[in-house]
């Protein structure tokens, strides 16, 4: 009795490509080395310029967004003219999504933004901000 899996067409190989000639033979290649020289056997991800920052934790983006908030509602219990000026804030940010962004860090910038608006409008109520 044949077998149904004979039937099945059987996967091609991977093929890999051929070596390329350079673009251009009659100009010399650079070997790696020289464009950029290897980095230090002791050297880490974070120590190289242009790498980014580990994203902060997301407990710590909690704790710093729960500052935040507090202090916008303090300052807008105690000078209730700024509601209007955060309200806006606020429904202008809902109106853009950020795509891409992680959501703590998302409402960490919305509260910043926010926050500024605040300092831009009163100044002397930045001490609110130290943290």
């Amino acid at each position: 009795m044949p077998n149904p899996d004979d039937d099945r067409p059987r996967p091609e190989p991977p093929v890999r490509p051929a070596t390329l000639p350079p673009d251009f033979p009659d100009i010399p290649q650079n070997p790696s080395s020289e464009l950029q020289p290897p980095p230090s056997p002791s050297a880490t991800a974070d120590k190289f310029a242009g790498t980014t920052p580990a994203p902060a934790k997301p407990e710590t983006l909690r704790r710093k967004n729960a500052r935040l908030r507090a202090s916008i509602d303090q300052i807008l219990e105690k000078h209730p003219e700024l509601r209007d000026l955060i309200e806006e804030i606020a429904l202008r940010q809902d109106m853009h999504v950020r795509v891409g962004t992680p959501f703590l860090e998302r409402v960490q910038a919305k509260l910043q933004e926010r926050a500024r608006a605040i300092i831009e409008r009163r100044p002397e109520l930045e001490h609110y901000f130290d943290d």
